[in-house]
């Protein structure tokens, strides 16, 4: 059993959230776990299969102002855009309503190892790693 920083309560709260990816044609949930149809569709379409759904947002799940949070994301959607991902607007919302739902990106055709690179470089506790069977996996990073 590997050991984390990330305590149990959180890793529940995201195995917990609805990851809401928001594109042109309309939107999909991603579900730890649980089977993408949608995603796969987007892999067959884009020619790509390996996803992350991360955010820059609250670093190490600590609540910072808006203007923070806009700035880490703008910041990552260049770093995302530097590996030539596909990039998809999204939000994580998770079930406790006072923690509002975080700005989020799927980048589809970017390496775990880069998705994680990045997850750590924006102090997150947390990526979601989607392979090419279009399964979302919570991948703990710290």
């Amino acid at each position: 059993m590997s050991t984390t920083a990330v305590n149990n309560d959180l890793v529940a709260a995201y195995s917990a959230t609805n990851y809401h990816v928001l594109s042109d044609d309309g939107f999909f949930v991603l579900k730890i776990g649980q089977r993408s149809h949608e995603l796969a569709h987007r892999f067959v379409l884009t020619d790509r299969s390996g996803a992350t759904f991360i955010t820059a947002e609250n670093p190490f799940s600590q609540t910072v102002t808006a203007e923070e949070n806009a700035a880490n994301q703008a910041s990552l959607y260049q770093d995302l855009a530097s590996t030539g991902a596909a990039i998809i607007k999204g939000a994580g919302q998770g079930e406790d309503p006072t923690w509002p739902a975080e700005a989020s990106y799927l980048a589809i055709g970017i390496s775990r190892e880069n998705a994680c690179e990045l997850g750590r470089k924006y102090r997150q506790n947390a990526i979601l790693w989607i392979g090419a069977n279009a399964v979302p996996e919570l991948v703990l990073l710290r």
